[in-house]
């Protein structure tokens, strides 16, 4: 209900109109503003309190009671971003493992099956009397594939089937390459038995010889030298089934072969060990070790001219023993 105008001052009339205007504002206000405090997540609607208009009157300071007002909190939106990406199968355990030991089976076929990969010959170097082809021969990987060649077990058959090599190295080199390197033992003494020929090397090895060679000691035997012995504190030393001799006997035989007169033959006796056929018809015999032969040479001269002025003939002198030398005469 509007006052009458006509009882009021003009002042008061001006205050009036402020009034209303500042409350038409103030419930302008309020129907488009929130405060910030009110902003959560989304929760029960609390209703706001009426707010107070500025004035002396109460009459003027409230705003319709029949009217409620809510503060209403709502959330900002989220985005979801998502990055181009690749979609990839999801592989099992059991199909990976399934995979692998079908590209390992092909590879293996692969490799024993596919000329690429097999053996044509063998790269030899270092031989000298044995020819490619018998070191090809004995290998026998020629047409078998690499990954049957085995360094250590070829190294092995060359050894066993060649006991004229000292020393064997083996090597593999994809796709089929197989590197062999071989050194060959030197003759020193030339030993014929029972109407067969060896050459023995300075380890006492003895192996059929190959080729031709020179400045070899010959030796006419009667029967096997004694028996090698292994040696335990050498793990170097050859072993007794392949030495066919002492090396301390191959250095006697070496030492012993200066003494003999020129035309004469050495010996070897089962029973008297080493020696030589004299020119003039006997044989002398100085044991199966010659640790000392300047001693024996000189005992075995002595006896030699003894037995001249005496007019004795005799068949066999032995100096094994310098201090119990012995000659025999054929009966």
């Amino acid at each position: 209900m509007k006052p009458n105008n006509k009882n009021i001052s003009r002042a008061e009339q001006v205050r009036l109109r402020r009034m209303q205007q500042t409350a038409q504002r103030v419930t302008l206000t309020r129907k488009t503003v929130f405060r910030p405090e009110t902003v959560f997540l989304p929760v029960t609607p609390r209703p706001s309190k009426p707010a107070r208009l500025p004035g002396r009157k109460a009459g003027w300071q409230s705003v319709k009671k029949s009217r409620k007002h809510y503060d209403i909190a709502f959330t900002m939106g989220r985005t979801n971003v998502r990055a181009p990406a690749i979609a990839l199968p999801q592989l099992g355990p059991r199909l990976i493992s399934a995979l692998l030991c079908a590209g390992l089976l092909f590879a293996f076929y692969i490799l024993f099956n596919s000329s690429t990969f097999l053996v044509n010959a063998a790269e030899i170097s270092g031989n000298q009397r044995l020819s490619g082809g018998e070191i090809n021969a004995a290998l026998s990987i020629i047409g078998h594939p690499i990954i049957s060649a085995i360094p250590t077990q070829i190294e092995a058959n060359l050894l066993d089937a060649f006991p004229d090599l000292a020393v064997v190295e083996a090597h593999i080199a994809f796709p089929n390459r197989v590197i062999v390197s071989v050194t060959e033992r030197m003759p020193l003494i030339a030993w014929y038995q029972n109407g067969t020929l060896a050459w023995i090397d300075s380890d006492g090895v003895a192996f059929p010889p190959r080729g031709q060679s020179t400045n070899l000691i010959n030796i006419i035997a009667t029967g096997n030298p004694p028996q090698v012995q292994p040696d335990l504190h050498d793990a170097n030393a050859i072993p007794p089934s392949s030495a066919f001799m002492e090396a301390t006997m191959v250095q006697a035989i070496l030492n012993l072969s200066a003494q003999i007169p020129e035309g004469g033959s050495m010996i070897y006796d089962t029973t008297y060990g080493l020696g030589w056929e004299d020119l003039r018809g006997w044989k002398v015999f100085f044991g199966q070790k010659t640790d000392d032969v300047p001693l024996k040479q000189k005992v075995y001269q002595a006896i030699v001219a003894t037995l001249a002025n005496q007019g004795i003939h005799p068949s066999l002198i032995s100096v094994e023993y310098p201090d119990a030398p012995f000659y025999r005469m054929d009966q």
